[in-house]
């Protein structure tokens, strides 16, 4: 799932013909994670997560609030930096878009949407099949000194996506991603850590984004399940609104 406001790997290619014996698929890694992690039915119960903590921008000595709020195929997230201001992103389940102090408001289209829409999906890996066409493990790699599993995870609709699963715990420890953006294709590397249990399933506390030489930093104070999200939380603001609407005129 998405925890990001606005958000390479080298590998070793099998194809799953060729794929070593001594590998698991990446179906078998991707159910052992939601197991391990939870569970089916943990994940089943989930219909909203609210997310709330601090992001900062590694190197810069600047930092704010962020709030990531998410039910189904809506989303919506918010970050304050001082000399940045206010920038927000999300889909009201139909329009993709983002607004920020700076550029102001767009709507996201093809490749960029889809990508949005995975993001905001909270159990994303328990119902992969219906935003991914294929998986796949390419192999094994050390992360930070530990073994994890490498799975590429190819999207109906996207560039795929590279998955490193931690093979002890089976927990989902970093995602490599080229996302499409109004800058051009955008290489993302995330990182996710301290991983605490909520409500049953093992969810991460600390992320860490890399882009564009940038790094931000996000770490959560608090984040629940099936937490109560205002009503109009999801509607689109007045400037994203005026323009999807200039969007659909003849």
């Amino acid at each position: 799932m998405k925890l990001l406001p606005a958000i390479l790997c080298v590998s070793f290619f099998f194809t799953p013909a060729s794929r070593p014996a001594d590998l698991p698929s990446g179906e078998t890694i991707l159910n052992q994670s939601v197991a391990k992690s939870g569970g089916v039915a943990a994940y089943a119960k989930v219909k909203t997560v609210v997310l709330s903590g601090t992001v900062e921008m590694a190197g810069h000595n600047i930092s704010g609030p962020i709030s990531i709020y998410q039910e189904g195929d809506k989303s919506y997230s918010v970050t304050e930096l001082p000399g940045i201001g206010k920038v927000e992103e999300g889909c009201d389940g139909e329009t993709a878009w983002e607004n920020n102090s700076l550029q102001g408001a767009r709507i996201k289209e093809g490749a960029e949407k889809a990508a949005t829409m995975r993001a905001a999906k909270v159990t994303l890996l328990s119902s992969w099949r219906d935003y991914y066409k294929s998986v796949r493990t390419l192999g094994a790699e050390d992360l930070d000194g530990k073994p994890a599993w490498k799975v590429e995870l190819t999207p109906k609709d996207g560039a795929p996506e590279i998955f490193y699963f931690d093979q002890k715990s089976a927990l989902l420890v970093r995602m490599t991603q080229t996302l499409p953006t109004a800058l051009g294709d955008i290489p993302v590397d995330v990182t996710l850590s301290d991983y605490r249990t909520v409500d049953g399933i093992q969810t991460a506390f600390v992320m860490t984004q890399k882009a564009m030489s940038q790094t931000l930093n996000m770490r959560f104070d608090k984040i629940a399940y099936n937490a109560p999200i205002e009503p109009g939380r999801f509607t689109l603001p007045p400037p994203v609104k005026a323009l999807r609407d200039k969007m659909k005129q003849p």
